[in-house]
């Protein structure tokens, strides 16, 4: 791999074995190989039951050939009977095409887990429907059976093995020193007078309070970390079972479909048929998932036909592991995936526009990830007007909307599906109560009867009614939460502004109670309420392959919070929620949900800063803190209302979106802004990719770059022209959206969508915008800072030598990498001719997408985070003009490079002087803080306080801290079962450090540290 990496691209010829007769030879053994496996389903029951599903048998056709076609085959599956040609059939439904006859043998050999890597380190270039390749795969893995199980074991022990080798230490006392972090709480020193919206809480840290004063929340907590998620077939099996029923294309008879109808009434029946499930001893009602600690949900209409190849591994794999039944991996194969292999989102985009360039290069998953694959999550529902009318006061708007005689067909329609989904939500709630009613008949405990006979009171109001108490409100954003989630991917939704939200509900309540004992007793009950609502959030992850551990290593739904801040009049907006909230977050160290706290440094108080900077260091990876005023000002340049623009809240990882109002997307885009470079550097081919896909833009070669401006404009054409790609594609896959999967409920809860009488896949929202991340910056200023500096500025060096150099991994040339490390500054080194190139980078990233339209009507959004892709994208990148070698992560987010600097006032001043008008859809700067263990948690705060008001003071927009060390994360390589609940931050979500591949935990252990 690392050879073809650091092979001039002109010189790879993509064959291994020149001779005939080798490619005679591999040409025949893969024959062979597939009239063995041919003539093993076709003979013996146990295969060939496989080869049918639910609705008749499986037919596809997947063909095999390598790039010099020495090799070329079609399987063929039809009508129960496997049959190989030596040949493409015209017809196929999924071509493979190898580097070389070994990648094809290798495919053959490896574990299903193992085949979409072949993809991601383009090896194995997919021509066609992805669901087919994956169920060729699970056929493989049904035949290689035992042999894959000690492959999945070998694979196992060697993981072990190597960590071992590699941080071959044991300290327990650090691992020790980390969970003696939550027996210290401050105090707050004083309680400053900003805090005006703390009206109960007279000590807003309530320091007194541990996870032990909380056994039910303690019980939760350990199954949590204890008990495997489990694939949950629930929804994908009613959903299913209704379109095979009802039709999907068409409706019963025969007349096409409606989607936002078809949608909706799919909808009300998978609630209605939803299992009711209240946890054991648990105070809010409704999972997401038939388990009741965590489930997996399978969207087979989106990414769920991805896992087709591993289930029957994907509870062995080694990041990750999800338990998945016998009956569950049968129902999949059978009877859910086959019906949805040639109706997702891919799909659609790949027969109803000829399968388009712009999602051939993102199939090659170097470029750009478009996630309108898996779903258009990334927004905040409405929960505030769910809230304060329930749903019969939401359908009264939709029927007063319905009586205007101005309205089409089509919006009548609109909002006829809304209020069927509304009705769908409500026969859930009812289910809810009379599961309740019928578990406290047969309760025996009297405090548990009378705890479940009140959620039998509550489930019988919300989400119809309005919430009136705190208890109540809790529970309808539970059980509407859990709906969202079965519309929609699980994939950054997100909460907005829950602290705002429930305020009234707790004074409300605290109001009622006269004595100050019994005050106090309601806190801890609040306390306990809000906990278990972050553990009920948290009761379901994404249905992730193998190659998602790579590409968004150890990501949960990435569902953020967000606390603080500024009230939409432009108050204080902290209050008893706030607190009550950072508690919770403190106690249980969860990744989801994401804590990302708001802070206007002319607004909010030294007090909420410190408990934030508290609540970061006890559990080492949690709040993201943002400031309020550098986000104003990315914001102003969309014109929404001040009321509006003040009510901001994070999305997925840290993007802004006006709350409720605003179907931003914010995580549209995942853009690798290397690949342009490496693209400019070899005059539009790829290296990886082996291909051409950009314009032709100058040979280096020919001395085509006559200035540092030349070059510059070669990079901007490449991005110009990957990016309108990214686009293009993202826009196709809208539309899919808009024909597949409209989201009638969400659309319900979007303020905008009932006044236009749209769905939100369709424009409804009141805002409309797409967020894109944009990953890898650093890299690229260095990069073109390398260009600038040595080949143009000063002629140090040649560019064929630069290039040359950048070809051989520096192997060829030590001399010019230790000249690029130690004489050319970089991104956080605090030069300000640095900083010029970042603004101008930004400022043309920025002004590409902002002249871009989405399929909604709005803007593109840039911003600059990377969820863990700068680990994935740098290991598909060859080595770079900034001296950074061939497969090595790119830095997180918006970070500064280990090398820039020693000094992090350096890293802040750069990151703080970028333009925050390039920056509408936020940053991610990552900070690896070193707690001085002779400081006093008093002390350490204080001076971590004080680097965050400095940063804001500069101008900087977002700051998150990793307050661990890289002794200690070497210690958890090595010793992983001493920290499952080590979070750390990777760039905008957390994760747990054990859960991540070995590239991501080394890149954190890489990352520059900086003492307190």
């Amino acid at each position: 791999m690392s050879t073809l990496l650091v092979t001039p691209v002109k010189n790879f010829t993509g064959q291994s074995f020149k001779h005939k007769g080798k490619s005679l030879v591999f040409n025949s053994l893969s024959h062979f190989l597939l009239q063995l496996m041919a003539v093993l389903f076709n003979r013996r029951a146990k295969f060939n039951q496989y080869l049918k599903g639910s609705d008749g048998w499986i037919n596809f056709k997947i063909g095999f050939q390598t790039d010099t076609e020495s090799i070329r085959q079609t399987a063929v599956f039809y009508n129960g009977r496997m049959t190989v040609i030596r040949k493409i059939a015209e017809d196929v439904d999924v071509i493979l095409r190898f580097s070389d006859e070994k990648a094809l043998i290798e495919m053959l050999q490896v574990t299903p887990n193992e085949v979409l890597g072949l993809i991601l380190k383009n090896r194995m270039i997919l021509d066609g429907n992805l669901a087919y390749l994956q169920l060729f795969n699970y056929y493989i893995s049904l035949l290689m059976g035992s042999k894959h199980q000690k492959m999945l074991d070998k694979a196992h022990q060697s993981d072990i093995s190597e960590r071992k080798k590699n941080f071959d230490q044991c300290k327990p006392q650090l691992s020790q020193d980390l969970a003696n972090r939550r027996n210290y709480r401050m105090k707050p020193e004083v309680i400053q007078a900003k805090d005006e919206g703390v009206a109960c809480l007279t000590d807003p840290y309530l320091s007194e309070f541990s996870l032990v004063d909380f056994p039910r929340l303690e019980k939760f907590h350990d199954d949590y970390f204890n008990i495997k998620p489990e694939i949950c077939p629930e929804r994908a099996e009613l959903l299913t079972h209704w379109f095979r029923e009802n039709g999907f294309e068409k409706d019963r008879t025969g007349k096409d479909w409606i989607p936002e109808l078809r949608q909706a009434m799919a909808f009300k029946s998978l609630m209605r048929n939803k299992k009711p499930i209240i946890r054991k001893n648990d105070l809010i009602a409704g999972t997401t998932t038939t388990n009741d600690t965590i489930g997996v949900i399978v969207y087979p209409d989106a990414q769920g036909v991805m896992v087709w190849g591993e289930l029957g591994s994907i509870d062995k794999r080694i990041l990750n592991p999800y338990a998945i039944s016998d009956d569950t991996a049968k129902k999949l194969h059978n009877d859910i995936f086959p019906f949805w292999a040639k109706r997702n989102f891919r799909e659609f985009v790949r027969t109803n526009y000829d399968y388009p360039h712009c999602q051939r290069i993102e199939e090659r998953w170097v470029a750009y990830f478009v996630w309108k694959s898996v779903g258009i999550s990334h927004t905040i529902p409405d929960f505030k007007t769910l809230l304060t009318k329930g749903t019969s006061g939401i359908m009264d708007d939709i029927d007063r909307q319905l009586d205007d005689k101005d309205l089409s067909n089509e919006q009548k329609i609109s909002l006829e599906s809304m209020e069927i989904t509304l009705e769908g939500l409500d026969a859930y709630a009812r289910n809810l109560a009379n599961a309740a009613t019928h578990q406290a008949k047969s309760e025996t405990d009297l405090k548990r009867q009378k705890e479940l006979i009140r959620l039998a009171r509550i489930c019988s109001k919300v989400p119809m009614q309005p919430a009136r108490t705190l208890d109540e409100a809790v529970n309808l954003l539970n059980i509407s939460w859990v709906a969202l989630n079965l519309e929609n991917a699980n994939t950054g939704f997100s909460f907005g502004r829950l602290d705002q939200l429930l305020q009234p509900y707790f004074v409300a309540d605290m109001e009622k109670i006269k004595s100050k004992e019994n005050q106090a007793k309601y806190i801890k009950t609040a306390i306990e309420l809000i906990g278990s609502l972050f553990l009920r959030f948290s009761d379901h992850l994404p249905l992730s392959p193998d190659i998602g551990n790579y590409l968004f290593g150890g990501a949960s739904s990435t569902q953020a919070l967000t606390i603080g801040g500024m009230t939409p009049t432009g108050k204080d907006a902290v209050n008893d929620m706030t607190y009550i909230m950072l508690k919770c977050a403190e106690m249980l160290g969860l990744r989801d949900v994401n804590v990302n706290a708001r802070f206007h440094p002319d607004v909010n108080s030294e007090t909420y800063l410190k408990r934030l900077c508290e609540v970061n260091i006890i559990t080492a990876g949690t709040p993201s803190m943002h400031n309020d005023k550098a986000v104003f000002k990315a914001l102003e340049q969309h014109s929404y209302p001040l009321e509006d623009m003040r009510d901001w809240s994070a999305t997925g990882c840290v993007e802004p979106t006006i709350s409720g109002k605003h179907m931003s997307h914010t995580g549209s885009i995942l853009f690798n802004m290397v690949a342009p470079l490496e693209m400019a550097l070899n005059n539009g081919t790829h290296p990886l990719m082996n291909w051409d896909p950009g314009p032709k833009t100058g040979n280096i070669d020919n001395n085509d770059f006559q200035s540092f401006e030349d070059f510059f404009n070669a990079y901007a054409e490449q991005t110009r022209y990957l990016t309108c790609q990214a686009i293009e594609f993202n826009n196709l896959l809208a539309n899919a959206h808009v024909a597949y999967r409209p989201t009638p409920l969400l659309s319900a809860m979007i303020d905008g969508s009932i006044e236009k009488a749209a769905d939100v896949t369709n424009g409804g929202a009141r805002y409309n915008t797409s967020g894109t991340s944009n990953i890898g910056l650093a890299d690229v200023i260095d990069s073109l800072m390398s260009i600038k500096q040595l080949v143009f500025d000063e002629k140090a060096v040649s560019f064929t030598r630069l290039k040359t150099a950048v070809d051989s991994d520096f192997k060829d040339d030590p001399a010019l990498h230790s000249m690029i490390m130690n004489k050319v500054p970089k991104f956080g080194s605090g030069n300000a001719a640095v900083i010029d190139l970042a603004n101008r980078i930004t400022h043309m990233v920025h002004d590409i997408h902002h002249n871009q339209t989405n399929f909604r009507g709005g803007k593109y959004t840039t911003g600059f985070w990377s969820m863990s892709q700068h680990v994935a994208y740098g290991s598909l990148s060859g080595a770079l003009p900034s001296g950074r070698l061939y497969g090595k992560a790119f830095t997180p987010g918006l970070t500064p490079h280990p090398a820039a600097s020693k000094s992090f006032l350096d890293n802040i001043r750069d990151v703080a002087q970028l333009d925050p008008e390039c920056m509408d859809n936020n940053i991610a700067f990552n900070v690896k803080l070193n707690l001085s263990p002779e400081d006093t948690r008093e002390k350490s705060v204080d001076i971590m306080a004080s680097y965050v008001n400095t940063y804001f003071d500069m101008g900087g927009m977002q700051l998150q801290f990793n307050v661990v060390t890289s002794e200690t994360l070497k210690d958890a390589m090595a010793n992983p079962e001493n920290y499952k609940h080590l979070m750390v931050r990777i760039s905008g979500y957390n994760a747990y450090f054990t859960m991540l591949n070995k590239e991501i935990q080394v890149e954190l252990i890489e990352r520059a540290e900086y003492g307190t």
